[in-house]
């Protein structure tokens, strides 16, 4: 039997997800990122802000905030 695969967009397209620095204050930063999901980039997102805005702890409200910064973008 033949596996059906969905998407939850109609046009057939998958989307990736997308992360711009800039978009949580960092109006300096020119840092982005992409993936397939939020799982896959907020590993780098987190990073990126030890390494480079001197974050040290990524609580329940940073990430909070990190996703709703997360946008879809078409791939």
């Amino acid at each position: 039997m033949a596996q059906e695969t969905r998407s939850s967009n109609p046009s057939g397209q998958s989307k990736q997800k997308h992360f711009r620095c800039a978009d949580l204050g960092h109006k300096e930063c020119n840092w982005e990122v992409s993936g397939k999901s939020e799982e896959e980039i907020l590993p780098q997102i987190e990073r990126h802000g030890r390494e480079h805005h001197n974050i040290s702890n990524f609580d329940n409200d940073a990430r909070s905030r990190v996703r709703g910064a997360i946008r879809d973008r078409a791939a």
